[in-house]
């Protein structure tokens, strides 16, 4: 089994970037979203970020665009050896788009979701057995290019050749740290850096300050120095406020108590201002609109 071509399903904030990482590799990708037009305007986007998702800017070539909506575009995976799924993090539309997945794709093609939490054994419900067998999710961190840690998660269906070759080309050619987690909620990663973001925002209604926190939980501590607040402007709050939703519904009361985020949260996500993502507000870059947006009573900005 020998990855040589792949296809993104996806070309939000992390499929493009894990196109272009891929294509920085030296892999061609087809990297597909609702429509042609759509992923050339995604990866555009991706392509002005900083730091930049590509080694050169001659990798772009490597990638070709296309549109779930094109049923010529969608047959280009059938020539891939790995197919990633990026799209939004709802079950259903993973689900059907994998339907589409499971019809056209050649018998050894390894199949993967970047999900950052919904079960990855339950995405694959109701896929072939062959499907299943090289079915795995790869979970990747934001941005792709710079974060070595790459989640590996097997089901009790995929096949143990799938697992050694996804871990031996994510080590050797994509340069990543890997680790074979198993199928529960929200991995390894995430689950311990929830519980760490929360303390942080506790701390900031507390009074402590943005570049406080950012100060003790950056490279003091042997973390990047992106720090909490530059790393959630990155990542973005929807995911946040996404994964803690997760992990509360899949772990009951007692994750509730230690994984609600602050009010404010659920205001950022209806207002759109996710972070760099969507081009909006941030918390760390843009304190003072930010504060403007929280309840009077809110103490999620400090005043010095």
């Amino acid at each position: 089994m020998t990855i040589r071509s792949a296809a993104v399903l996806g070309a939000g904030t992390m499929g493009a970037q894990i196109a272009a990482h891929l294509a920085n590799a030296g892999i061609p990708v087809t990297l597909l979203d609702l429509t042609r037009d759509t992923a050339a305007d995604l990866l555009k986007r991706a392509s002005a970020l900083k730091p930049d998702p590509f080694f050169t800017k001659d990798a772009i070539s490597r990638i070709t665009l296309g549109g779930f909506d094109s049923a010529e575009d969608f047959k280009r995976i059938a020539g891939a050896d790995w197919i990633v799924e990026a799209v939004v993090e709802r079950l259903d539309v993973k689900q059907s788009l994998l339907a589409r997945v499971d019809e056209v794709r050649k018998a050894d093609a390894i199949v993967s979701s970047n999900t950052s939490g919904i079960p990855v054994a339950s995405i694959a419900e109701g896929r072939s057995e062959s499907f299943r067998k090289h079915w795995l999710g790869t979970h990747f961190f934001n941005p792709p290019r710079y974060l070595k840690l790459l989640e590996i998660i097997p089901t009790a269906d995929t096949d143990p050749a799938v697992v050694s070759t996804m871990r031996a080309f994510a080590d050797q050619r994509l340069g990543k740290g890997v680790v074979i987690a198993k199928d529960t909620p929200n991995f390894i990663a995430n689950r311990i850096a929830m519980f760490t973001v929360m303390r942080c925002l506790e701390a900031l209604e507390r009074g402590y300050t943005i570049e406080d926190i950012d100060a003790i939980t950056g490279p003091a501590i042997g973390r990047p120095k992106s720090a909490t607040f530059r790393t959630l402007d990155i990542t973005g709050i929807d995911l946040l406020l996404q994964v803690s939703r997760n992990l509360q519904e899949r772990l009951g009361n007692e994750a509730a108590r230690w994984l609600t985020p602050p009010a404010i949260i659920n205001t950022l996500v209806e207002r759109g201002w996710f972070g760099e993502k969507a081009g909006k507000v941030s918390i760390a870059r843009n304190r003072a609109r930010t504060r403007a947006a929280a309840p009077r009573s809110s103490r999620w900005i400090p005043r010095r």
